[in-house]
């Protein structure tokens, strides 16, 4: 059944996972981390063997932004969520139940809109809408460790990234002490989440590089 089925799926995996990845983004993350805050930590946890170089290093006709990466199978892709989705997948990053699996996908476009709302200043026009969300992540960050499962996922390297934006254009309430926008105490979970990921080796390995996190 080699190549057909999961036992395919499995053989692909486990090469790309004894290989080689090639990520590209601006300056090499040498001047900041930012959108490769994610796949970074996502090899990192995972002690993939990877290298980061400059986009005039990439493949061409790929995509148009960066990060971009090369899998060791040769094969590239671009989009930050989408590339997290195939590490997630080759990796086990993603959950193990088909539940978890299907909601790791909507986690990293969820906290991929809180990054943006975050990022446009649409937080900072209408706080209610920070509440929302935040709500959102309080519910599952009640039922779960992480936000996916009790283990980190693919979505919870994105959400650093997403929150280190929220943190700078909106308020450091939510992760600090669990606030909401009235100060009141709602996020209490939300704040244990940030503060759980803040004490995973390659979250603390990024942390004290040198590098900032986002420009």
């Amino acid at each position: 059944a080699a190549g057909r089925g999961r036992g395919g799926e499995e053989s692909i995996i486990m090469t790309e996972e004894k290989g080689e990845y090639k990520l590209y983004y601006w300056r090499a993350c040498e001047k900041f981390w930012g959108r490769a805050i994610g796949p970074v930590l996502t090899l990192d946890h995972a002690e993939a063997n990877f290298t980061v170089d400059e986009p005039s290093k990439a493949p061409t006709g790929v995509g148009f932004a960066f990060p971009q990466i090369t899998l060791p199978s040769g094969k590239s892709m671009a989009q930050t969520p989408a590339m997290l989705i195939v590490l997630g997948d080759i990796f086990g990053l993603s959950g193990k139940t088909e539940d978890e699996k299907m909601y790791c996908k909507q986690m990293i476009m969820d906290v991929n809109d809180i990054c943006s709302e975050a990022m446009g200043g649409k937080w900072k026009e209408k706080p209610e809408r920070a509440d929302k969300w935040l709500t959102l992540l309080e519910a599952k960050l009640k039922k779960t460790k992480f936000l996916v499962c009790d283990t980190p996922t693919v979505a919870d390297f994105h959400a650093v990234f997403a929150f280190e934006w929220v943190n700078k254009k909106y308020s450091p309430a939510a992760t600090q002490s669990g606030e909401d926008s009235t100060k009141a105490k709602k996020f209490e979970n939300v704040r244990r989440w940030w503060d759980d990921m803040n004490k995973l080796a390659a979250v603390k390995k990024m942390r004290t590089s040198g590098v900032p996190m986002i420009p």
